[in-house]
C-alpha cells in the first residue's frame, strides 16, 4: 500500500469518527431516556438536511472532479502535490454527510428524510473510500507523476 492510500485512509478514519461517535452517543442517550429529540419549530429543516446530504455526497464530489479534470486537461502531467490536493479537498466535502446524517437523526426530521441522508451516507462512505485500487485508477486517469 502506497504512503498515498495510507494517508487518506487515515484522514478517512479521523474525519469519520467524531460523527459516529456522535451517532452512537445520541442513540445510547436516547435508548436510556437521557434526553429525547430535539424538534425545532417546524420541519424546515428535514428538507434541507436531505438535499444538503446528497449534494455532499454525490454532487459536489462530481463537480469538483470535473472542474479538477478540466483544469488539468492541457497538462502532459499532473503533479503528486495537484492529484493530493484534488483528493482531500474531495474528501473534505464528502465527509460532510455524515456530520449532516448526525444533524438530522439529533433534530429527529420524518422517517423518509432520515432514511435519505442516512442512504447518502453509506454512499458517500461506501464510494468515496480511498482504497489503493481507486488511487492507482485516479492517477493513471489524470496523469499523476
Amino acid at each position: 500500500m502506497s504512503l498515498m492510500t495510507t494517508t487518506m485512509q487515515k484522514r478517512f478514519t479521523l474525519m469519520l469518527a467524531p460523527a459516529l461517535v456522535g451517532l452512537a452517543g445520541v442513540w445510547c442517550s436516547r435508548m436510556l431516556g437521557l434526553f429525547g429529540p430535539i424538534r425545532p419549530a417546524g420541519d424546515r429543516w428535514a428538507p434541507v438536511l436531505f438535499v444538503l446530504s446528497v449534494v455532499s455526497a454525490a454532487a459536489a464530489p462530481i463537480l469538483i472532479r470535473t472542474l479538477f479534470a478540466h483544469r488539468m486537461r492541457h497538462r502532459h502531467h499532473v503533479s503528486e502535490a495537484a492529484f493530493l490536493r484534488f483528493q482531500r479537498l474531495q474528501l473534505l466535502v464528502v465527509m460532510a454527510t455524515p456530520y449532516l446524517a448526525l444533524a438530522a437523526y439529533i433534530l429527529a426530521v420524518p422517517r423518509f428524510y432520515l432514511a435519505g441522508t442516512g442512504l447518502a451516507m453509506l454512499y458517500a462512505l461506501y464510494y468515496h473510500f480511498p482504497t489503493a485500487r481507486r488511487l492507482v485508477f485516479d492517477r493513471r486517469i489524470f496523469r499523476v507523476r
